[in-house]
């Protein structure tokens, strides 16, 4: 029998559904828009905390809300009145290297949108306000066709600027340095010189106190003010697209009463440069000796290539045509070639590897018996694992030590050790199970790019 009290209660928990659904889909919705908002900001994390590992300092500065701008100092040495790159000359080889690889992080990261190129060069004071625009003008062009040959970006996107007489940089040099001579002296002087041309300015300076303070800026400034200034603009458009998509999610959920509306992030647009672990350009090619091997007085040279990134092919060779003594003798012939996976990029840090072994020998121990191959190598396979460092900044010395087991399958013959040729004594076959390969090895790396074009300098 249907009561009014059984309709009553009927209404009651047909509004409670409906409320508890409304409330589902309304949580629904939070956890999908929470978790859209979290992926959202660990993106904008990512960029702004990843640390640039290139060494370089540059700055980062807004243009407007979509394009941010990142400039990258970068100093080259430069041979009198010359506009040419010398990647020989002093440390530009190492220069270059780590300028490309922080212009790299900005190409490379699909987050970002280069929209043009700015290179300024930059000269010193001395000679000619001409000859120094010239100087300065040739050196940034010299840059850009760097540049160009790098990267397919369009002409247009490139543009070339000049400094031809740094004399901000100077100051800049001077200011709070005790260590330069005469640096107190020489800005007061362009402080009260403001008004000259660079050529009065120059002239007077060469006058001033006997021309000693010019003398300590040609020696310990002007060198460090011949440098070149890169500016990469990107577009951060992605990034206020996200950020309004967003805002449309949020404003298409209901807000009842009884709940508090979701507030709007504060968004910081001025986002540093983010550097992102990118391939290098170029793969070495490593010629390489074993000291261990030098210390037993048996000669050895290998070469290791880079094949790809993480691979490496190291091929060494053994050499000992002689005796040590007339009862101690360390002859081989052998050449052990291993296959290398190095868990960073080749040639740097750990890696692990599989290497052949194929050795022919004749030794002797100073004892009273010697064993020689039947004109039949030895031969055998192992895995080893080492660890690579550079030894200089430029990266063209590394150290290597290294570790390696395996498996020697040898025939012998045995005779005794009297004279050149003593009688023999037995012969057979044997196994081997242990060390395979071990040393610790210097080796010196050449470079060239991945695409074959042409070597990198030496």
């Amino acid at each position: 029998m249907i009561t009014g009290q059984n309709i009553q209660s009927g209404i009651q928990r047909q509004v409670k559904s409906e409320k508890y659904n409304a409330a589902c889909v309304l949580s629904a919705r939070r956890i999908i828009t929470a978790i859209r908002f979290v992926a959202f900001m660990m993106a904008v994390l990512a960029s702004v905390c990843v640390k640039a590992q290139t060494g370089l300092t540059g700055r980062t500065e807004i243009i407007d809300t979509t394009v941010v701008s990142a400039t990258v100092d970068i100093r080259f040495d430069f041979k009198v009145n010359a506009t040419n790159i010398d990647l020989t000359y002093r440390n530009n080889d190492a220069q270059l290297t780590k300028a490309l690889a922080r212009i790299d992080s900005m190409v490379l990261n699909p987050q970002m949108k280069v929209s043009r190129i700015t290179v300024v060069g930059i000269a010193s004071p001395e000679g000619t306000f001409a000859d120094n625009k010239r100087l300065s003008t040739g050196r940034a062009e010299a840059f850009i066709r760097i540049l160009k040959d790098r990267y397919s970006f369009p002409d247009s996107m490139y543009v070339v600027s000049a400094i031809p007489e740094d004399w901000e940089g100077m100051r800049s040099m001077l200011v709070g340095n005790d260590t330069i001579p005469y640096a107190k002296e020489v800005l007061t002087y362009l402080d009260r010189s403001e008004s000259f041309t660079p050529y009065e300015r120059e002239i007077r300076l060469k006058c001033f106190d006997e021309g000693r303070p010019y003398a300590s800026m040609y020696k310990y400034v002007f060198p460090y003010l011949r440098r070149t200034l890169v500016t990469v603009d990107y577009d951060t458009e992605w990034l206020k697209r996200r950020y309004i998509e967003w805002q449309k999610q949020r404003q298409e959920i209901p807000v009842f009463a009884n709940v508090k509306p979701i507030q709007s992030p504060q968004l910081n647009l001025v986002l540093p440069v983010p550097d992102i672990s990118v391939p290098r350009k170029q793969r070495f090619v490593a010629i390489k000796t074993n000291l261990l091997g030098d210390a037993a007085l048996c000669a050895n040279l290998g070469v290791e290539v880079e094949l790809w990134p993480h691979w490496s092919l190291d091929v060494p060779v053994w050499y000992s045509p002689y005796d040590i003594t007339d009862r101690w003798r360390i002859r081989l012939l052998a050449t052990q070639p291993e296959v290398r996976y190095w868990l960073k990029d080749a040639g740097e840090r750990h890696y692990f590897g599989i290497h052949a072994s194929v050795v022919g020998y004749n030794v002797s121990f100073n004892g009273d018996y010697r064993w020689q191959d039947p004109n039949k190598a030895a031969w055998g396979v192992g895995i080893g694992y080492g660890y690579a460092f550079h030894l200089d900044k430029a990266q063209r010395w590394s150290m290597e030590a290294q570790i390696g087991a395996g498996y020697i399958g040898y025939e012998y013959v045995k005779y005794h050790n009297t004279g050149r040729n003593g009688a023999e004594v037995s012969h057979g076959k044997g196994d081997y199970w242990g060390v395979t390969r071990a040393g610790f090895t210097i080796a010196y790396k050449f470079y060239a790019d991945r695409k074959g074009r042409r070597w990198m300098k030496w």
